[in-house]
């Protein structure tokens, strides 16, 4: 029986895969090329305005792969859901908008781990630029807190980024209390340095959220294919070279030049475990034949942890979301004028992120820090590289607080960059069902642990304990009994949980790196006619909210592969 054959196949139509698929598509030769997506069609009211940046990823379960990590020591030996888009968009679906780049230093270092300079900062802005279309026009009513070079920044790429054209209330008084005698504000977090302080630029237009699907598959031309509702279970080989792949559903399909897994940090590593390439001995435990022994494939999983901290404000100077999501009638009467022209107050509520990047002063006279390898040292500790962040204008936590009638809230989040705990994804077994078994082994590094603590203990004095903002302050919602150590460390075991950042478990690096999987054209080694493009192939953690780097990958691989098959 003859299977439909295609020059290129991409697993996955998420974030860096429906990137990918578009530019391969649409170079001058014209190949064919099949993108295979689990999920379906997202389709719903709650997933393209502002107002919702926050719903999906709690409310559309159909829309998620169902994950939760394995009970993380660290954390109170609690399980953390682990959500995973499913659907074409993948995670940029249920993603809270946030675009950020990270920091110059992510990539000049990323240059350096893979022996590749082309993943050098120069490069690596010059396709960000590429990439986006970025409407600044917004940051002119806030110039004082956001004003980016339009020179640093593109024009009529297919991902839409804009400066929020209004603040939420509050924003500036929040922004100018921190920055009063505090850390810089940041004009422009996308720069190549992030420290500081200022407002994010978020995923939407006028339209709406922005997805990878909206923005590169609508309007598809006719070579290239999509089949949706299709996990992909098996890798089909000839030798050692992958030469197409088959569906749950029984569909097989070949390519002719490759098969490209861009499935996400948890499923890529696992459709390669589960075709018999990864760790042997893990393999042959599991009745599964051996096709590549490559120990690194599921090893090097890293995240970013995060906790929030929450206050009911007396009335509402900080923000006035809380009385606005409590009203039903205004909630339709919102959504009747999103729907008539996109306007109204759901372009308004939950559509600012204002956010710090910031060092833990003399980080280089703690303990942990002296006991890292030389190379991690320096990185940590060179100028454009930040420790925590803290971002603010979330959602209400817990969520089942009750506030007083007229009052508001003001919820912060607090976040370790940079992590040096290293977890795993491994297989519960070979049917293709299972779940697998996600440890990202959070905090495990201590200097994990000491700088998570002291960003906690930093964000909650630069806000709560602020004077221009703790005279707003009603209560406490959730965060530590203290700023000691001792209830730092328990409210971390009840509290942190993460922001799905999963990266590195199918790790881009040199051929002598035991953990090695892939080169830094994203070829994994020993395997012909296979690459891994999503966010799994990170040698390190960025310095940012990840989406924008799942394009950079899709982006600097599209380039590479049009060259290589001169397309």
């Amino acid at each position: 029986m003859a299977f439909p054959s295609y020059d290129f196949i991409i697993v996955g139509g998420g974030t860096s895969g429906c990137l990918l698929a578009h530019r391969l598509a649409h170079a001058p030769s014209r190949p064919s090329v099949l993108i295979v997506e689990a999920g379906g069609q997202p389709e719903g009211d709650t997933l393209r305005a502002p107002y919702y940046r926050y719903t999906p990823a709690s409310t559309r379960q159909d829309l998620d792969h169902g994950y939760a990590t394995v009970p993380q020591k660290e954390l109170g030996g609690r399980e953390i859901p682990f959500t995973r888009g499913k659907g074409l968009g993948g995670s940029s679906i249920l993603n809270f908008m946030v675009y950020l780049y990270g920091s110059k230093e992510d990539y000049n270092r990323w240059a350096e781990l893979v022996g590749d300079e082309s993943w050098k900062w120069a490069e690596v802005q010059e396709l960000f630029k590429k990439i986006e279309d970025f409407d600044i026009t917004g940051a002119k009513n806030y110039s004082h807190l956001a004003n980016p070079d339009p020179e640093n920044h593109g024009k009529g790429g297919t991902i839409k980024i804009c400066l929020p054209p209004v603040l939420e209330q509050g924003t500036e008084l929040i922004l100018e209390a921190i920055t009063k005698n505090g850390p810089p504000v940041n004009l422009d977090f996308n720069s190549g340095n992030p420290v500081g302080v200022g407002i994010s630029p978020v995923s939407y237009s006028k339209e709406g959220r922005t997805t990878s699907a909206t923005a590169h598959l609508v309007g598809a031309p006719d070579n290239l294919a999509i089949w949706i509702d299709a996990p992909v279970h098996q890798l089909i080989f000839e030798g050692d070279r992958v030469v197409g792949v088959e569906a749950a559903d029984g569909r097989k399909a070949t390519a002719g030049k490759e098969v490209i897994l861009s499935a996400g940090a948890l499923d890529s590593p696992k459709l390669l475990l589960l075709s018999g390439i990864g760790p042997a001995k893990e393999l042959e435990g599991l009745g599964i034949s051996v096709v590549k022994d490559l120990p690194g494939v599921g090893k090097h999983l890293q995240d970013h942890v995060l906790a929030f901290l929450c206050a009911e404000v007396k009335g509402n100077p900080l923000n006035n979301k809380y009385a606005f999501e409590k009203d039903a009638t205004l909630i339709l009467e919102a959504q009747a004028l999103w729907e008539k022209n996109y306007s109204g107050d759901f372009t308004r509520h939950n559509n600012t992120s204002w956010a710090g990047f910031l060092k833990v002063p003399d980080m280089e006279h703690l303990l942990e820090y002296k006991a890292l390898d030389e190379g991690w040292r320096e990185f940590l500790s060179r100028d454009a590289v930040p420790h925590y962040e803290f971002i603010g204008n979330n959602i209400l936590m817990p969520p089942d607080a009750q506030l007083d009638e007229g009052n508001g809230y003001l919820c912060v989040g607090s976040f370790l960059m940079n992590p040096l705990s290293e977890g795993s994804l491994t297989l519960r077994s070979a049917n293709p069902e299972d779940k697998p078994l996600i440890d990202p082994a959070y905090l495990n590094h201590p200097l994990d642990k000491r700088l998570f603590i002291e960003g906690i203990r930093q964000t909650w004095q630069m806000l709560f304990e602020n004077p221009d903002i703790k005279k707003h302050i009603k209560r406490k919602l959730r965060g530590p009994a203290s700023l000691s150590d001792e209830d730092i460390v328990e409210f971390i075991k009840t509290a942190a949980t993460t922001v799905w950042h999963a990266n590195g478990s199918v790790k881009m690096g040199k051929k002598d790196d035991p953990l090695a999987c892939v080169d830094s054209d994203c070829r994994v080694y020993g395997v012909e006619g296979l690459r891994v493009v999503d966010l799994s192939v990170c040698p390190l953690t960025t310095n940012n909210h990840t989406q924008a780097t799942a394009y950079l990958i899709g982006e600097k691989v599209a380039e590479k592969m049009i060259v290589e098959y001169e397309l």
